[in-house]
């Protein structure tokens, strides 16, 4: 059984990063085609360890660095 499929876009894996690279794309209009071995949202990249915290881990030891002034201005999500 072979099917083709056209796309503008192929994301691979579907942690928080691939959902939302796969969100902003297709609000620009762009197709796209997500795909996830696992379940959605269900995994992290070590690349995108900064997106979806609040810089809670810079600040464990009370110092603040440039990464945790840097995501301080992140909107809440």
């Amino acid at each position: 059984m072979s099917q083709s499929l056209s796309t503008d876009v192929l994301i691979v894996g579907g942690g928080i990063a691939g959902l939302w690279l796969n969100a902003r794309l297709r609000r620009q209009g762009f197709a796209t085609l997500l795909l996830e071995s696992g379940s959605l949202g269900g995994g992290q990249s070590v690349k995108s360890q900064g997106i979806i915290h609040g810089g809670a881990k810079y600040a464990l030891h009370g110092a603040l660095s440039g990464a945790s002034e840097a995501i301080a201005d992140m909107p809440r999500r």
